[in-house]
């Protein structure tokens, strides 16, 4: 349960901390051609590496599939929050019309 904490956490974390990754790994990745966007990927799976490092540190069972979809769900989930909201509001709006 506190991998899928972790990796809530740090889907969560993940635009937030992308600005500051970008200017550690700019410089370093002058090499390898990286777009903008792609940045934002490379951020995620460096937390959910480090959050399964963590887990096994820490000598917890950490699953892959907790780990992947608890990112998911700390990355996704507010946008996921508020489409679901709208939905409902909408249904409720049209109920009330009929």
């Amino acid at each position: 349960m506190l991998t899928f904490i972790l990796a809530v956490i740090a889907g969560f974390a993940t635009p937030y901390i992308e600005p500051a990754l970008t200017k550690i790994l700019q410089p370093r990745l002058t090499d390898i051609p990286v777009k903008a966007g792609e940045y934002q990927t490379i951020t995620f799976v460096l937390l959910l590496i480090a959050v399964a490092i963590a887990a096994i540190v820490s000598g917890l069972l950490a699953s892959a599939f907790t780990v992947l979809f608890g990112g998911a769900l700390g990355l996704f989930g507010v946008r996921l929050f508020k489409i679901l909201r709208n939905l409902v509001d909408g249904q409720s709006g049209d109920m009330d019309e009929d």
